[in-house]
């Protein structure tokens, strides 16, 4: 179905057009025409599917009608966007500023790890959308005094994770804080018992909206390594290296097995950045700037990023530590394989996962191939530096040849074996 079909302005679909869009995605298919009917909706798609432009689309559409019906007062703050990250917040303004490009309607997303201040300066400037994550919307409740009575739109973006996050609380008392009447979308990847119980104290008579789709990508090529732990950063420096892959994003568990690995892959002379809660944002920024860039061959990254991320044609994930939580391994892989392109996730899976393997292969109704790579079979003898350490412990400390620990200060010692590809 074209976009021209679906009642959007003009000048909306001058800026689909211009982004490149075709066709509406199926999620964009059944939110858009009730959205624009003003109707509260309760919709479940998974990441990837376009619910960004499915509320963007026909939120502006109505900021626009406000604007020529000269509904719009002195305080211009007309729709509100809650997301749980910083980095989602950060990829809906990017999309909202592209899809009102040809409109003179103003966004801002505020978010906490940035100053507060040349934030609040831009509110002070008037915005008619402003996205927020709910820690720094509150700040700025609080020590600016945001009025949001002028409010009429409402979405509440990933809220399965706003819940995980304990954000139920923040969610509610915002919707004491808008306009009576208003509109509310809310978008979630599950469908849990939270979920809906939250749409039933947020929304209004509400549409429901599940998108059946695949429970990962179709033209994603799924593929498990088995490899024990203390082996699984060589094995991915030898993948690196031996197939010359010069954008890899590769997602643990953990932020302290994120940075050893980083540890590991610099040893390597493969050049690499960590992403993780613990880095600054300017930090996660440049880091996530250079890998789209070029500049970065590995972005190693916790679940934050698992959500919230587009990069453009992102050919391969790789999951060094399979997530605890199986839903996110769905998340984690829908990096890549977007908008219609196809895209590669392997696997690096212990002995000790396989149980989890399992119950990821149970939710998404398919049994992934498994292989043991030349020279990783069991028995293979142990390189020297990870001989005397158990593998339980490899997350902590690895031993290198010099037979010290790494530290997180630790200067490289070893020559870049796997930083290009093998003849």
């Amino acid at each position: 179905m074209s976009f021209s079909s679906l009642g959007l302005p003009p000048l909306l679909l001058d800026a689909v057009n211009q982004s490149g869009y075709q066709t509406a995605t199926p999620v964009q298919q059944a939110v858009i025409p009730l959205a624009l009917d003003g109707r509260d909706v309760l919709a479940s798609a998974e990441t990837g599917t376009g619910k960004t432009a499915a509320f963007a689309l026909p939120l502006l559409s109505h900021l626009m009608q406000q604007q020529a019906d000269e509904l719009s007062s002195s305080n211009r703050l007309r729709a509100l966007i809650m997301t749980p990250t910083r980095e989602l917040a950060m990829q809906i303004e990017q999309n909202l500023i592209k899809y009102s490009q040809f409109t003179s309607i103003s966004s801002l997303a505020v978010y906490g790890g940035a100053s507060i201040n040349p934030q609040r300066k831009a509110l002070e400037q008037g915005v008619d959308v402003l996205v927020a994550t709910p820690g720094r919307l509150f700040d700025i409740i609080g020590q600016h005094e945001l009025d949001l009575s002028f409010v009429t739109h409402l979405v509440i973006d990933e809220a399965d994770r706003m819940l995980d996050l304990g954000f139920v609380k923040d969610i509610e008392k915002v919707k004491r804080l808008i306009a009576r009447q208003h509109q509310t979308m809310m978008f979630s990847a599950t469908y849990s018992e939270l979920v809906k119980m939250l749409a039933a104290k947020m929304l209004n008579d509400p549409e429901y909206v599940h998108v059946e789709t695949q429970t990962t990508a179709a033209n994603v090529a799924q593929q498990v390594y088995k490899v024990d732990t203390r082996r699984k950063a060589e094995l991915l420096s030898e993948l690196i290296g031996k197939h010359n892959w010069q954008q890899v994003m590769v997602f643990t568990s953990r932020k302290e097995t994120a940075d050893h690995l980083y540890r590991e892959l610099t040893l390597d002379g493969i050049k690499s950045a960590v992403f993780h809660g613990d880095k600054s944002q300017g930090a996660r920024n440049r880091a996530l700037e250079e890998f789209k860039t070029g500049q970065l061959r590995v972005l190693i990254a916790t679940d934050l990023a698992a959500r919230g991320l587009d990069i453009q044609a992102l050919p391969r994930v790789i999951n060094f530590e399979l997530p605890e939580e199986c839903e996110d391994y769905v998340h984690r892989i829908g990096r890549t394989g977007r908008a219609g392109l196809g895209g590669e996730a392997i696997s690096l899976v212990s002995p000790q996962e396989w149980e989890l393997l399992g119950a990821i292969e149970q939710l998404i109704e398919q049994s992934l191939p498994a292989l043991v790579p030349t020279g990783y079979e069991e028995g293979a003898p142990l390189p020297a530096r990870y001989r005397d350490v158990a593998p339980e412990k490899t997350k902590k400390v690895i031993k290198h040849k010099r037979g010290k620990p790494a530290q997180a200060d630790a200067k490289p010692t070893r020559k870049g074996k796997y930083a290009k590809a093998k003849k």
